[in-house]
């Protein structure tokens, strides 16, 4: 609308410049053969916007007659026109413009169209942008809660790993605890043995039994603890155990730490086997027997 008024007045000055611009030079041009209005109807006949009305009336006389009056018949709008006085060779006339029916009304309308079509894409627009927005929103918020669920399964998958790690290690540490009892029980001596005979374990029942210290037999071959009469039989006893995959009995005495008393005992031989290795040792009980 600013714009269009902006060219409305643009305009009307354009007229006044026109008309001052061709007055003739000589004066009384007004009261020549040729009358005022017919030289100012030739003068605005082809630069009169198609958009105005004008109208040029005199103030010379009392008339309501206009010298000219282009598209501007009955009354003029004072809200719209825009009038200038001007004095071409001393006389006093005042121009007057108007907006024709599609002047402003026109261009403000075309303008709100702009506006209304501006507004309804912007609309649209953003009633898209926010749609993108939220669906996004809902897949984020449902990945979230998906990854949440995830969690608390996890939680309760560790917390389930961690209660059956709880019974095992129970279970196992009842299971030892029932060994060690089982042969304190016995009077057994337990012993293991690499697959060289060697010791690599022996229970503390070994103490009343031959009276040495545990740790002073790891590492020594068993054969050494047996009476040099009974060696072979040991060594037979233990090529048996390796090859038939039983346990194997014989009486034989142990020698007690003075080197000098024998400690009659049976001892039973089992090998330890796993597929990948064969032979790994053998798993050896001691229990004194009673001679009458």
């Amino acid at each position: 609308m600013a714009l269009a008024e902006a060219r409305y007045y643009a305009q009307h000055q354009a007229l006044v410049n026109h008309l001052l611009a061709n007055v003739p030079n000589r004066p009384g041009a007004g009261d020549s053969s040729q009358p005022v209005s017919a030289w100012l109807q030739t003068l605005f006949s082809d630069t009169l916007p198609d958009s105005l009305g004008l109208r040029i009336d005199t103030l010379e006389r009392h008339t309501k007659t206009p010298l000219l009056e282009i598209r501007a018949n009955g009354s003029v709008d004072p809200t719209r026109a825009l009038r200038t006085e001007v004095s071409p060779l001393d006389h006093h006339w005042i121009l007057t413009t108007v907006p024709s029916p599609k002047g402003l009304e026109d261009v403000a309308r075309a303008a709100s169209q702009t506006v209304w079509l501006a507004g309804f894409a912007l609309s649209v627009f953003a009633a898209s942008l926010a749609l993108l927005l939220n669906r996004r929103l809902h897949l984020q918020t449902l990945h979230i809660r998906g990854l949440e669920q995830r969690e608390i399964g996890a939680d309760h998958q560790i917390a389930n790993f961690q209660v059956e790690k709880s019974i095992l290690r129970q279970a196992l540490n009842d299971s030892e605890q029932r060994s060690r009892d089982l042969v304190a029980l016995s009077g057994a001596v337990i012993w293991e043995l690499d697959e060289n005979g060697r010791i690599g374990f022996v229970s503390t029942q070994i103490a009343e039994l031959l009276d040495r210290a545990p740790a002073d037999l790891v590492g020594q071959p068993l054969e050494e603890l047996v009476a040099p009469a009974f060696q072979d039989n040991f060594r037979r006893a233990l090529a048996a155990a390796r090859n038939d995959s039983s346990i194997e009995r014989i009486d034989l005495p142990l020698l007690h730490r003075d080197q000098e008393a024998e400690v009659p005992v049976v001892l039973r031989v089992r090998a330890l086997k796993d597929p990948v290795h064969g032979l790994s040792g053998f798993r050896v009980s001691t229990l004194q027997r009673m001679t009458l």
